[in-house]
């Protein structure tokens, strides 16, 4: 099963790996709101008390966007980031893979947040809701399913990983 994460433009995947946020320098100020505080290691525990390994968890989707006309916020994140991608099978076969979870929504500014744990079977392969993004208000990744890979060591490394052009 192919998975799909976006990074920076600038970035070192494929030479350092996928990073977690608990392994790179990722700013959490995206975080900052609800963990009431900007405290680095606080966040990072917050993130962690929201379920077991978040902090080492990579964030993907299940197919990449498919930005249609609806909300400028898509095509940016397109147009800034490289597309990589990973097959969960062989990172399961591995044994990389701590869990898996599915984020299945939240309210407005990321607050009460849906997260339910799954089996590799249990990834829905379904087509996203792309058309319900919108971004002024605050509806991101809010309304489009997507899941948290939790990894044993916090990073994918470079050798499961492809750049998709």
């Amino acid at each position: 099963m192919r998975l799909y994460h976006y990074a920076p433009k600038e970035n070192t995947v494929l030479r350092d790996g996928l990073l977690s946020i608990s392994k790179g320098p990722r700013d959490l100020k995206a975080y900052a709101h609800r963990a009431g505080t900007e405290k680095r290691e606080d966040i990072l525990a917050w993130l962690d008390k929201t379920f077991a390994g978040r902090s080492r968890a990579i964030s993907c989707l299940t197919e990449p966007i498919k930005w249609q006309g609806n909300d400028a916020v898509l095509k940016a994140i397109v147009d800034r980031s490289t597309l990589f991608s990973f097959e969960l099978d062989g990172l399961l076969k591995d044994d990389l893979v701590e869990a898996i979870w599915c984020k299945s929504g939240s309210d407005v500014g990321g607050y009460n947040e849906r997260f339910y744990q799954v089996n590799p079977n249990e990834i829905d392969l379904s087509p996203l809701s792309w058309e319900k993004v919108d971004a002024s208000r605050d509806l991101l990744y809010a309304v489009v399913r997507h899941y948290l890979i939790v990894l044993k060591d916090g990073y994918i490394p470079p050798e499961y990983l492809r750049e998709e052009l």
